[in-house]
């Protein structure tokens, strides 16, 4: 579903992403994990342009999307064959961003309706049935101030399947939640994952990891420092510095 070749990323001189080869396959869940600012949301917002690659090439649905200094990869699709493609890629971002002047169901069916053209009952049906697979059917008509951390997130990801995604990206969804509230965010993702969605999720949440995880992806300094099951990089790590990352993220006491 996605693939990069050889994957660079600068901010002026500051090389964020070096070299980065990967591939996600259909039906796949990755984890990526790491210490932060190693590059993992920004490995994230390359997936769907968000970030433009400084070299490399990137493929998603066998497609070629994007090609920096790679004569021989060919030529990328055209610009509105490039956007259909991106659009079939939903996110859901360490902050909410949810529209506060709009219920919960306006904010879900906004991109069905608006952007994909479907009309106002279908879009609303489309947002019912999302916020009941999320849990949060009885807080339709609510508006985001009224709603806890959690839920909000919960909305957001009811809001990124909105326009029925092939796959789907979360870039720290539970970072911005107290801990209390993880956990109903972590089951909406667990859900979607025994339902076959490719997704890719950066994540400090290494139990969740090594539970919804097929592949987990550690990153340093912008590098991919080893890819494998979640039980080769959290039982039998090859490599020292993910021993280090991982002894160090175990609560104390």
């Amino acid at each position: 579903m996605i693939e990069i070749k050889n994957v660079s990323k600068s901010f002026g001189t500051l090389e964020v992403l070096k070299n980065i080869n990967l591939t996600i396959n259909k039906g796949e869940v990755v984890c990526i994990i790491g210490p932060s600012g190693s590059g993992k949301s920004t490995l994230l917002r390359v997936f769907n342009n968000l970030e433009r690659i400084t070299s490399g090439a990137l493929y998603i649905d066998g497609k070629l999307l994007d090609s920096r200094l790679e004569e021989s990869e060919g030529i990328p699709v055209p610009p509105n064959e490039a956007f259909e493609i991106y659009s079939q890629l939903g996110m859901v971002f360490q902050r909410f961003n949810l529209f506060p002047h709009m219920r919960v169901i306006e904010n879900v069916m906004l991109a069905p309706h608006v952007v994909d053209k479907k009309k106002k009952e279908e879009s609303k049906a489309v947002a019912l049935d999302l916020l009941g697979k999320v849990g949060l059917l009885d807080k339709a008509k609510a508006y985001p101030v009224q709603l806890s951390g959690g839920q909000q997130q919960r909305v957001a990801i009811a809001r990124a399947l909105a326009r029925n995604p092939k796959i789907m990206l979360f870039d720290e969804p539970t970072s911005a939640l107290d801990p209390e509230l993880v956990g109903e965010v972590l089951e909406v993702i667990k859900l979607l994952a025994n339902e076959g969605m490719t997704m890719v999720i950066v994540t400090h949440e290494m139990t969740f990891a090594r539970e919804v995880a097929d592949r987990v992806v550690f990153i340093d300094e912008g590098s991919i420092i080893e890819v494998g099951t979640p039980k080769e990089i959290f039982e039998n790590p090859r490599h020292k510095r993910i021993k280090t990352f991982l002894n160090r993220m175990k609560p104390s006491g």
